[in-house]
C-alpha cells in the first residue's frame, strides 16, 4: 500500500525533478564520465540554449546533484562534477539509457 504522504516526500520529489527533466538528466549521465567545464556541457548539449543550461545546473546543485568548482578568479572558469548524491543516482540513469536503448 502506498502511504498518503509518498508525493510529498522529499526522496521521491528529487527522484521525480531529476527524470522529469530529460536535459538533467542528461548532464548527470555526461558527468558521471567526468567532470566537465560549461563548454564542453554546453557543447554536448547544443541544443539547449546557455540559460537553459544554467539553470538546469544550478538546480543540480541545489538539488544535490552535482557541485561547481571555481578554476579561477575571478570565476571565469568552472568545473562541474557528480556529488555522492550524483553518483548514488548514476547506476539508475546508465540502466534507464540502456533500457531505452534496447526498446528502439
Amino acid at each position: 500500500m502506498i502511504p498518503e504522504d509518498f508525493a510529498e516526500k522529499i526522496t521521491f520529489n528529487r527522484t521525480w525533478d531529476l527524470l522529469s527533466h530529460r536535459w538533467k538528466f542528461y548532464v548527470v549521465y555526461l558527468l558521471g564520465e567526468r567532470p566537465l567545464r560549461f563548454g564542453e556541457l554546453r557543447r554536448l548539449c547544443a541544443a539547449v540554449s546557455r540559460v537553459t543550461l544554467t539553470g538546469y545546473l544550478r538546480q543540480l546543485e541545489q538539488e544535490g546533484f552535482i557541485s561547481c568548482h571555481k578554476l579561477s578568479e575571478p570565476a571565469l572558469f568552472a568545473e562541474y562534477a557528480l556529488t555522492d548524491l550524483g553518483r548514488s543516482a548514476l547506476p539508475l540513469v546508465r540502466q534507464l539509457i540502456a533500457w531505452g536503448d534496447e526498446a528502439d
